[in-house]
């Protein structure tokens, strides 16, 4: 059977989660500078953690990840994230060798 249909199907689908969470992650960014902070020193709106972007983009959604982060750039400068995107990239590409060595 072709898997070939089904990754990309996927890798889109996980590309356009992947870019709604780059952008509402920026958004709240942008609301918490804007707002500030509350007596107890926490931001008034939750972020997403970056282990749940690195996850999207392991599991196929790296294209719209990176689109998303230079459209609104967002995570460009820390580069402790982009070395573990980099590895996410690396691991979904394994994942995908994977797939169509052991299908093929």
């Amino acid at each position: 059977m072709n898997y070939l249909p089904i990754i990309a199907i996927e890798m889109i689908l996980a590309s356009a989660v992947a870019i709604v969470f780059y952008w509402w992650d920026k958004h709240v960014a942008q609301l918490n500078g804007k707002a500030g902070r509350d007596h107890n020193g926490r931001t008034k709106h939750s972020r997403v953690p970056e282990q749940t972007l690195l996850l999207i983009s392991a599991l196929g959604g790296w294209p719209g990840a990176w689109w998303a982060s230079q459209k609104f750039r967002h995570k460009t400068q820390k580069v402790s994230f982009r070395i573990q995107y980099g590895i996410a990239i690396v691991i979904n590409l394994v994942l995908i060798a994977a797939v169509i060595w052991v299908t093929s």
